[in-house]
């Protein structure tokens, strides 16, 4: 099966406000393609990404970098390649239109995170074929001269992969992450207003995690952000999936425990849906995550070469008939803090993309 993204998904979405306030609601989602990504050299389609860097800089969408196998899968031996292309798209008419100007990130990469500010699109960390980056950037889109200009931000205090970001107000909030060793349970802030200053060490997350989902329910004044699920890779190579979630009190730097997702969660995305909802998208529940590590675990040990190989082929059988990632969208209301299912993507749904808010939402996933 084939993993990334290839096309861009517009999502309208519809719950009236008098339900808002109920502990069940009626929502009404519509889904459509809104545009594919460009097709690769001599293909009539593009292979898809993971990972890539999107999200708005004025009015423009910018998709850039991301990660795929383009000549095999892992398990057939293939190997990841890292991309530093970038793409621009014009909203005309409720429609995404693909320009023609390209431009190139400052490296190739893959699995950082990113959130659209006012002043730009912010990312930070990922990884390319060099390792894990501790680098902040800003991407900013010049309508007059019609580029894509860089801001280079303060670094990381260490280099992170798979962290996630949000903002609110001129303030960038980054948690979790792995590093080449653990995933770790570090969250930070920088205020765009005052850069100098670097980033500045906030309470840290209850617990080590990475793949998480980090929003901010209420806006762009917001005084709470929410951490949803996420995993953590362990020592043995056996990683934990979360379902739990954590609201965090901006004045009083702390943390506190809300209602768990209905189940354990890693690499999906999320957007807010009016002022006190938070829509969740796809992500991966672990089930055959979990079965490849075990399988890789007792590969490892194993010193019988022959049972080595059944084993080996055992692994590779489960990776190439994966069902697919959850295409279940969640709601969680902040107001009576619930979850509820909301209904389902219909379209194959990769993990670790990002859901951007442009009126809509839009999301990179792949059609079946």
């Amino acid at each position: 099966m084939n993993l990334f993204s290839t096309s861009l998904i517009m999502l309208s979405m519809l719950i009236t406000d008098s339900v808002l306030a109920q502990k069940k609601q009626n929502i009404v989602m519509q889904w459509k393609v809104a545009t594919e990504l460009p097709a690769d050299s001599g293909m009539q389609h593009s292979k898809g990404f993971a990972g890539p860097v999107t999200g708005i800089s004025k009015n423009v969408l910018i998709v850039a970098g991301g990660a795929n196998f383009p000549d095999a899968m892992p398990w057939e031996g293939g190997k990841k390649k890292y991309y530093d292309e970038g793409y621009i798209y014009n909203r005309i008419k409720g429609k995404l239109v693909l320009t023609e100007k390209r431009f190139t990130l400052p490296t190739p990469l893959a699995y950082a995170a990113s959130c659209t500010t006012p002043n730009g699109l912010f990312f930070a960390g990922g990884e390319n074929e060099n390792g894990i980056s501790d680098k902040a950037w800003l991407m900013q889109w010049d309508d007059k001269e019609q580029v894509i200009n860089f801001k280079n931000l303060p670094s990381l205090p260490f280099p992170v992969t798979n962290a996630s970001a949000t903002v609110i107000e001129q303030t960038i909030y980054l948690a979790g992450g792995e590093t080449p060793s653990a995933a770790v349970a570090q969250f930070i802030c920088m205020d765009l207003d005052n850069v100098d200053k670097g980033w500045q060490q906030l309470a840290s997350v209850p617990h080590t995690v990475s793949h998480t989902i980090l929003i901010s329910p209420s806006g762009k004044k917001s005084d709470a952000i929410y951490l949803s699920g996420g995993r953590k890779k362990n020592t043995n190579g056996i990683s934990d999936f979360f379902a739990d979630v954590y609201k965090y009190d901006i004045t009083k730097n702390s943390w506190e425990v809300k209602a768990s997702l209905p189940y354990a969660l890693s690499a999906g995305t999320g957007a807010l849906y009016k002022k006190n909802c938070i829509v969740i998208f796809g992500g991966d529940k672990g089930a055959v995550f979990h079965q490849t590590e075990l399988l890789i675990a007792a590969i490892n040990k194993e010193k019988d070469e022959s049972k080595k190989q059944e084993l080996i082929l055992q692994k590779n059988k489960l990776q190439l008939t994966h069902p697919g990632f959850s295409n279940e969208v969640l709601l969680y209301n902040s107001n009576t803090n619930t979850w509820q299912p909301i209904g389902t993507i219909p379209f194959a749904t990769p993990v670790t993309t990002t859901a951007v808010k442009w009126k809509k939402i839009l999301l990179s996933l792949r059609e079946k």
